[in-house]
């Protein structure tokens, strides 16, 4: 078992196209970083064996684990981090996009970085492309591409160079550039953890090297300005407590702040944290909050300071990437969940359809978007809905349509009428 040690703390969300080996690199990443406690290894090996299976699977490995998380026992992947020299790492469990999407833009899960992992055999598929674009309109930044199962096509160099400059095309298209690119073989070990003998042709780094060398753990948004999303508000001990969380700036004992939409101002008297009365908070904190002179909060507000104000937007041209089968077109009134607010929103207008490897516009002003259509959509609050420029604060610019069936579409704002 790990020990808890002084290292900085980095997320990690593995994506890609579902057979492409993800479940098999986290599981290698997990064993040969000696992360899975010895009696718990023992067990799932007894299980591999009553199997039936020959060999050891680290896919298999990664199943075990996730059973015990269904089965609500102790060892999840998301609270099993592996240890490098540098970083303790801990792996967003996301087992498919929809859930990725969830967590990522409700706030359950703040990812650091992203591993996307290309098959040297299958190559660059839809889902490649859509997952590499869905991390970024979410905001991870930081990425590493694993090509994988390099023993499948015999440790090829010219395949790894031809899925390289492909898949480098499409990285660099959406921001990510200079992005490293590893050959790999989880199943083999190759690359990963220790370094390969069957690959001479490549002298980069091992996949665990790179991910030290390049990414950098989070570092919270204090510069700018306060925006701190309302939960909910309570009585406790005869006063109010607004309970909310920081997502950018900071805030003190005295401040004086502004709530959005209704405009009315407040003195901050006390700021309630899980370890007791605090004098701040900064990024990342959920805190409980005392204000004199606030009126009423509801969910979905936003408090700041009076220089720089959040502010409830007239209307707000969006690009979205939609995952569901139902589509959008104009005229539809959606809900759409921005931070801790969830506010309907009629579409006014839809501007283009993006290819979303190329982002060039493929139609101008179609009738209507479906499933993996990328778009740039005009917006029409219905209610009040304080949201942010993406390039400018993007913990407050993204957002999620959800409907009957859960997330429908994940967009990011590119500007807003206020």
């Amino acid at each position: 078992m790990l020990r808890v040690s002084n290292l900085p703390k980095v997320n990690l969300v593995v994506i890609g196209h579902k057979d492409h080996g993800k479940s098999t690199l986290i599981g290698r990443l997990l064993y040969d970083s000696k992360a899975i406690p010895e009696p718990k290894l023992k067990v799932i090996m007894e299980e591999l064996k009553q199997s039936g299976k020959k060999e050891f699977e680290f896919a298999f490995l990664l199943d075990s684990l996730e059973e015990e998380r269904e089965g609500g026992l102790t060892i999840d992947i998301m609270h099993t981090p592996f240890k490098s020299k540098k970083y303790f790492y801990t792996i967003i469990d996301c087992p498919g996009h929809k859930e990725f999407i969830k967590k990522m833009l409700t706030g359950a899960s703040k990812a650091d970085a992203a591993v996307l992992v290309v098959s040297a055999k299958e190559g660059i598929e839809d889902q490649t492309r859509q997952h590499l674009f869905l991390a970024k309109t979410l905001g991870i930044n930081q990425l590493v591409i694993a090509v994988n199962k390099m023993d499948m096509v015999n440790y090829s160099n010219k395949v790894f160079q031809r899925i390289s400059k492909k898949i480098r095309g499409i990285a660099d298209s959406l921001g990510y550039e200079e992005t490293p690119i590893i050959p790999v073989s989880a199943y083999e070990g190759e690359n990963v953890i220790r370094k390969s003998d069957k690959m001479n042709w490549y002298d980069g780094a091992t996949l665990i090297e790179t991910l030290d060398s390049s990414i950098k753990p989070f570092k919270p948004p204090v510069e700018k300005p306060l925006r701190c999303p309302v939960q909910d508000q309570y009585q406790i001990g005869g006063e109010r407590v607004i309970l909310c969380k920081i997502e950018t700036g900071t805030l003190k004992v005295g401040d004086e702040v502004i709530r959005a939409p209704e405009g009315d101002k407040g003195y901050v008297k006390k700021i309630l944290s899980p370890s007791g009365e605090s004098t701040n908070a900064t990024p990342g904190d959920s805190v409980g909050l005392i204000i004199d002179g606030l009126g009423d909060v509801s969910r979905g507000d936003v408090l700041s300071h009076l220089t720089d104000p959040a502010r409830e937007v007239k209307s707000f041209t969006a690009e979205i990437i939609l995952f569901s089968e139902i589509g959008l077109q104009t005229g539809d009134i959606v809900t759409v969940r921005a931070g801790t607010a969830e506010r309907r929103c009629k579409i006014t207008e839809i501007i283009e359809k993006i290819d979303p490897v190329s982002l060039l516009v493929t139609e101008t002003n179609p009738t209507k978007l479906v499933e993996g259509d990328v778009g740039r959509v005009i917006f029409k609050p219905i209610e009040p809905l304080c949201l942010e420029i993406y390039s400018e604060i993007p913990e407050m610019g993204r957002f999620v349509i959800v409907g009957k069936k859960g997330a429908e579409a994940a967009g990011i704002v590119l500007e807003r009428e206020v």
